[in-house]
């Protein structure tokens, strides 16, 4: 693996996606990157991202188990990339490994500090995996693009410090966000408390998120796009 590859705004995304829904598990013999997603689509981006960046091409696989929480069988569609090479150099250049939960991680120096292209595919991946957009329900319908992560109680602090990069980030985009805010979540079965941590972006930013970072989730974009759309009533 090269460094000149830290240079590639692809490589950035695909830290973001593992940063989300993703997995980077480095333990003893086994080296093994895996992403899950209901969405065929966003897994065969993946798996034509890690291609192009790496050489490595392999199968997706389709999941229909089913568990205690979700007892009704939900189609979701598996990649795996065993390779060593990728897993070190992934951790390497600042990637997290085991669960986000419990793991303390900050931006890595090379994207928070790297060019424009490489901060907007960045955060591209992150509000892709873990955002959303919504409207809420009132009198005068209100638009704001959310997001959250789920940190353990005993490093809630180091969560905070991280979503306070993301709004950092986003801030050099011109994209306004509120301060963080937290939540608990359930008991987790070793006792400790899930917190979590969570910011919007309102409506009046919602033009340059889009044209600074936008979503690849069609179904996200979709909503952004509708979002700007003058209302019938003018």
């Amino acid at each position: 693996m090269h460094n000149h590859l830290l240079k590639n705004h692809e490589l950035a995304r695909t830290v973001a996606d593992i940063t989300g829904d993703g997995h980077l598990q480095i333990k003893e013999w086994r080296y093994l990157t895996s992403f899950y997603s209901k969405n065929i689509e966003e897994i065969e981006a993946v798996k034509e991202r890690f291609f192009r960046l790496f050489g490595v091409e392999e199968r997706i696989y389709v999941d229909n188990s089913t568990s205690k929480r979700n007892p009704k069988s939900c189609k979701r569609y598996k990649l795996f990339i065993i390779s060593k090479p990728v897993a070190s150099f992934l951790r390497d250049i600042g990637t997290t490994v085991g669960n986000k939960t419990n793991q303390r991680f900050t931006i890595p120096d090379w994207i928070f500090n790297g060019s424009d292209e490489i901060r907007s595919a960045y955060l591209r991946g992150l509000f892709d995996n873990e955002g959303s957009i919504f409207c809420r329900n009132t009198l005068k319908p209100r638009w704001q693009i959310g997001f959250k992560m789920v940190k353990n109680e005993n490093i809630v602090d180091s969560g905070i410090i991280y979503l306070d990069q993301i709004r950092e980030l986003l801030s050099k985009f011109n994209i306004h966000c509120s301060p963080v805010r937290k939540h608990k979540l359930n008991i987790r079965k070793d006792g400790s408390q899930s917190i979590d941590l969570m910011f919007n972006i309102e409506k009046n930013s919602f033009r340059n998120f889009l044209k600074q970072v936008g979503f690849e989730h069609k179904d996200k974009q979709n909503k952004l796009l509708q979002s700007l759309r003058p209302s019938p009533s003018g």
